[in-house]
């Protein structure tokens, strides 16, 4: 039975555009079955997520801003 949220921790730094355009894929794929948080800076994957988080410090206080795409 598939768990239903996954974690991934920048699992595409190595990968090339192509690649990340796979995963990206994949991922989509069994987004109907769990939910996935996903560590990124790769533009592929960040421009097919649902939903996004970005975490900035200013002043030792860290503000989370998130945006519904």
């Amino acid at each position: 039975r598939p768990y239903s949220f996954y974690i991934f921790d920048e699992i595409d730094a190595a990968l090339d555009k192509h690649n990340s355009e796979l995963l990206a894929a994949l991922i989509k794929k069994y987004m109907v079955s769990g939910q996935y948080l996903i560590i990124t800076h790769n533009d592929t994957l960040i421009s097919e997520a649902t939903n996004l988080y970005g975490v900035s410090m200013q002043e030792n206080i860290s503000k989370i801003i998130s945006l519904k795409v």
